[in-house]
């Protein structure tokens, strides 16, 4: 007979995982949603990335910055679990394609961060001179990998707080 004993310490870690909050409870309020003690609104509006970074300022947040792989993951599952199949516009921007690959920064209300780490889909990014794709998406055909989009062309977004 297999038995399990799950201490009160575990318990509490996996309930925080699971739930996505901090223990104390969800200061996110609607329209954004807990992952990972960070919120989050995803929307249901397309917008230029331009457009969408001053939306999401309007909303008290900033067009998501998922600064570390686990954010990057936990956004990730949250995108797969809702399984909507719709792209996703985030934070970065290239700002430098004169450079092999880019100089991808997370952009946050006039300051900016280079990636500390890519998750870019095979063959991305593949933006050029004559057709530039300079800011960052997360793309349902591959995956919710990063894929450089250009940013005058209306997705939807994700803000985070």
């Amino acid at each position: 007979m297999i038995t399990s004993c799950i201490t009160l310490p575990l318990l509490l870690f996996l309930l925080q995982f699971v739930s996505g909050t901090d223990g104390q409870g969800s200061k996110c309020t609607p329209p954004y949603v807990s992952i990972d003690s960070k919120c989050y609104y995803f929307s249901s509006e397309k917008a230029s990335w331009n457009k969408a970074y001053v939306d999401c300022i309007k909303k008290g947040g900033y067009l998501a910055n998922l600064e570390t792989l686990d954010e990057y993951l936990f956004v990730h599952y949250k995108l797969q679990e809702m399984n909507n199949g719709l792209f996703y516009a985030i934070g970065a921007r290239d700002f430098n394609q004169d450079l092999k690959g880019g100089d991808w920064r997370w952009a946050r209300r006039g300051f900016n961060s280079r990636l500390s780490y890519f998750a870019f889909g095979a063959s991305e990014p593949d933006g050029t001179k004559t057709n530039p794709e300079l800011c960052l998406g997360l793309d349902p055909n591959k995956n919710y990998e990063f894929v450089d989009i250009p940013c005058s062309t209306p997705f939807r977004y994700i803000c985070e707080k």
